[in-house]
């Protein structure tokens, strides 16, 4: 898991959030089939309202590889990514809607590929990475939280965080009961991150105890 070194010591080196509002505790920690590697954009990691470093909490077998770091390209020469079980999570041209019928015919286990930073960036590490764009490129019909307040403001209704988009995904390929379980923490997150923000009042969450949806 990669840890941030430069953090105040007031702060959870592996969710960010000051101690008493740490999530770690929450994260379901799920083991499953499916690897998901995010593709993060280095000027993404140390963002408060980052969702993607959250899935090496929420999944035994996430990783989160940066790139855009000077000199240093992101390392993927452990991801097959020609591989019919190879997807990359971006709704461009050329996505493929992930339909029953896609999944029943995907080769097992898959690995899924999230390029993570704003539109322009995850745009311009389609074009640059070559495992991005190798990889076969799925999209899905929508955010399923409907107008929950998220990380960020989203302009255009389809768009959803990185943590959201993983989660409704890995509903589709492993089950639902699965999407629920990291939508309940990804809620927990958005709550404890409004109440940091001065958003929500403290006394409307229950702390060490998941928000359900």
């Amino acid at each position: 898991m990669l840890l941030l070194s430069n953090q105040p010591p007031s702060r959870c080196q592996a969710c960010r959030f000051v101690h008493e509002w740490c999530v770690c505790s929450v994260a379901p920690k799920l083991n499953l089939s499916t690897r998901v590697v995010v593709v993060m954009h280095s000027s993404e990691w140390l963002k408060a309202s980052n969702t993607g470093h959250f899935v090496q909490l929420a999944l035994s077998q996430a990783a989160v590889r940066l790139h855009g770091l000077p000199h240093i390209p992101v390392d993927l020469a452990d991801v097959d990514a020609t591989a019919k079980s190879t997807l990359v999570l971006f709704p461009g041209h050329g996505a493929k809607p992930l339909t029953p019928d896609l999944i029943a015919a995907l080769p097992r286990p898959a690995t899924l590929l999230v390029p993570d930073g704003n539109w322009n960036q995850a745009k311009a590490m389609m074009r640059r990475i070559p495992a991005l764009r190798a990889a076969t490129p799925v999209e899905l019909p929508g955010p399923v939280l409907g107008d929950r307040l998220r990380p960020r403001r989203n302009i255009l209704p389809d768009r959803m965080s990185s943590f959201e988009a993983i989660a409704q995904t890995l509903g589709l390929l492993e089950g639902e009961q699965v999407q629920d379980e990291l939508l309940d923490f990804f809620c927990t997150v958005v709550d404890r991150m409004m109440v940091l923000r001065g958003k929500s009042k403290k006394s409307d969450l229950t702390l060490g105890q998941p928000r359900k949806l």
